[in-house]
């Protein structure tokens, strides 16, 4: 009896330890790979912003968001870049990336124009000599944001 009682708990001991590595495997995939961190109390210290999207430098994006490069495409010329960037995130609020949008771009310089709203969210930025028109679409698991960036003849 005493060795069943000893192998019962070894073999509870061993789930456990096998369930917390799997639920720290988890979070790292959730936060693509990083600790979570603690976040500050605001005036302790600055913000991290967002990154930017490295072709534009001046397009924020949610982290929770994955590229997909294979929908996506660049063209650059002297000047000028302009493209379609996709990018995917799973179960994640499409108001909430909205709201990150309407928040962030203004930050970069990008003056709101117009949003429309209806199973999906459009929204219209313009900056300097280029427009941005940002349409984020729900589905039943995955959301994606199309990102389109190209010359604007109004001018910012």
């Amino acid at each position: 009896m005493r060795t069943t009682t000893q192998l019962g708990l070894t073999l509870m001991l061993a789930f456990s330890l096998a369930a917390c590595a799997s639920v720290k495997d988890f979070a790292a995939n959730v936060t693509g790979g990083e600790e979570p961190q603690a976040t500050s109390a605001p005036g302790d210290a600055k913000a991290v912003p967002p990154p930017v999207i490295a072709e534009f430098g001046d397009i924020p994006i949610p982290r929770e968001l994955k590229r997909q490069d294979d929908q996506s495409f660049i063209y650059e010329a002297p000047g000028t870049v302009i493209g379609v960037m996709v990018y995917t995130g799973t179960r994640i609020d499409p108001n909430s990336i909205g709201g990150f949008f309407r928040e962030q771009m203004p930050t970069q310089g990008w003056r709101f124009i117009n949003a429309y709203k209806d199973e999906n969210i459009d929204l219209y930025y313009l900056k300097d000599n280029r427009s941005c028109q940002i349409s984020i679409k729900a589905g039943m698991m995955e959301t994606k944001v199309i990102i389109k960036v190209g010359p604007s003849a109004a001018g910012g």
